[in-house]
């Protein structure tokens, strides 16, 4: 058998098929620069990065009913663009969802006291569903609530920024499933 770096993206393609994940890698090595380049230049750094893994995350998930049309490059770059596509969508919506909070919020203030009680209150409902994920989820969004930054959290907890980045978007989202959009609308 060849080696699997001299094969084209179709031979790798009916490997990865037949889930071989070093096809699959191989292939990851090809694009993935390419596709940074693009996502990095719209996107930012961060975000193109994470854009990225997920076309190929998806991409592998997906393997055994993606047509790839002969043209695997095409596929992934055009992947890449509904993703960004629909990340800035997501933007826009959290940007307009968070003016719409900071006109409810100037409309409808609560003494400061009775606020100071609700946060608290909130965030040790938070926290109380974090404990069943580990003191690390709780340390991160403790010191994101603080104001640090994910270079920061990830030096003092000794993690990489992109495990802290991790762990906080999959933080957000086990608040999100555990509370209602309202609640955190009201306190974050």
């Amino acid at each position: 058998m060849p080696k699997l770096e001299s094969l084209s993206d179709e031979e790798l393609l009916l490997l990865v098929s037949e889930n071989q994940d070093g096809a699959f890698h191989l292939l990851y090595e090809r694009y993935k620069a390419a596709l940074l380049v693009y996502a990095v230049k719209r996107v930012g750094e961060d975000a193109g990065e994470d854009l990225v893994q997920d076309v190929f995350i998806r991409t592998w998930n997906n393997r055994y009913s993606i047509d790839y049309q002969d043209d695997f490059k095409a596929y992934l770059f055009t992947a890449l663009r509904r993703r960004i596509i629909d990340y800035f969508a997501k933007e826009n919506n959290a940007q307009g969802y968070l003016e719409d909070l900071r006109t409810y919020a100037s409309e409808f203030a609560f003494d400061e006291a009775d606020e100071q009680i609700r946060t608290q209150s909130f965030r040790d409902s938070i926290f109380k569903v974090l404990h069943r994920y580990g003191p690390q989820y709780q340390a991160i969004l403790k010191l994101r609530l603080q104001g640090y930054s994910n270079p920061e959290i990830a030096t003092l907890l000794g993690l990489s920024e992109k495990t802290v980045r991790n762990q906080y978007s999959s933080t957000l989202k086990i608040i999100r499933s555990n509370f209602s959009s309202f609640l955190l609308f009201l306190f974050f």
